[in-house]
């Protein structure tokens, strides 16, 4: 197997051959260093895109500005408005695939009023050993994933962000507010935001890499297992809070400690 070097190297040759890009930019570990790459490489032409959707927690969004703010890139903020399409909402097994639609759809038109060519996410050699919704949409809205053709592997990627000195290099992977919902349980802005504030609480607290998942009168947390005792320890206060926050009952996820998958 290439050593990453040579994997960041194909990369660049890659970018090269763009003369400019749009990049899909959540502000997360993957996305920051290709845009850092892009920068790099193609300099001037690159125009990062942000979505804002109950989706998307707001820190995260902030994060994402400043980011772009740091590596000097133009960033746009798109309203996505997933939740504006009854389809979507009723949250199917392929809800990925129509958020990701949209999502391009936007991208592409922003792409075309801007002169440039090339639509850029940062899926990576691990995303494309998996089953993904999202990826048909991207094939069908011509976005490519750069970081994936070079072959890069997501510690890799880690590895690479931090030698170029990217503040978020170790952050915890983290998917939309969506896939804290089983299939078929509606999509509504109280409860994406019931979700959103619990997750900030608990971060606000020092667990990073958790998620609240939803079951109506339930939250069931799901965190690192080196965070077990920590969070036993505090039960009551994050009950409490929870319950406050709408929840009848906090339970702990003892079967699927989330451990990130590299």
């Amino acid at each position: 197997m290439p050593a990453k070097e040579e994997k960041e190297k194909r990369l660049e040759e890659i970018l090269k051959e763009m003369k400019g890009v749009v990049v899909a930019f959540s502000g997360g570990v993957d996305s920051t260093y290709l845009l850092a790459k892009a920068r790099e490489v193609i300099q001037n032409n690159v125009i990062a895109v942000t979505a804002i959707s109950p989706l998307h927690p707001l820190r995260e969004i902030e994060e994402a500005k400043e980011r772009a703010s740091q590596l000097k890139v133009e960033h746009v903020l798109l309203e996505s408005k997933e939740l504006e399409n009854a389809e979507f909402r009723s949250n199917p097994p392929h809800r990925c695939y129509l958020c990701r639609k949209m999502l391009y759809s936007h991208f592409r038109e922003l792409a075309r009023q801007k002169d440039i060519s090339h639509i850029l996410n940062g899926s990576n050699k691990d995303d494309g050993e998996k089953a993904r919704p999202g990826m048909r949409a991207a094939l069908e809205y011509d976005v490519r994933s750069p970081l994936q053709e070079a072959g890069l592997l997501k510690r890799e990627i880690r590895q690479l962000a931090r030698e170029a000195g990217l503040p978020n290099w170790n952050k915890p992977a983290l998917p939309c507010l969506a896939t804290r919902f089983q299939y078929g349980e509606q999509l509504t802005l109280t409860k994406l935001e019931q979700v959103e504030r619990s997750e900030d609480f608990l971060r606000s607290i020092g667990f990073e890499k958790l998620r609240v998942r939803y079951h109506g009168e339930i939250a069931r947390l799901e965190l690192d297992s080196s965070m077990m005792e920590e969070i036993m320890s505090r039960r009551k206060k994050i009950a409490i809070v929870l319950q406050k926050l709408g929840f009848t009952y906090v339970t702990l996820d003892l079967c699927s400690a989330m451990e990130e998958k590299e």
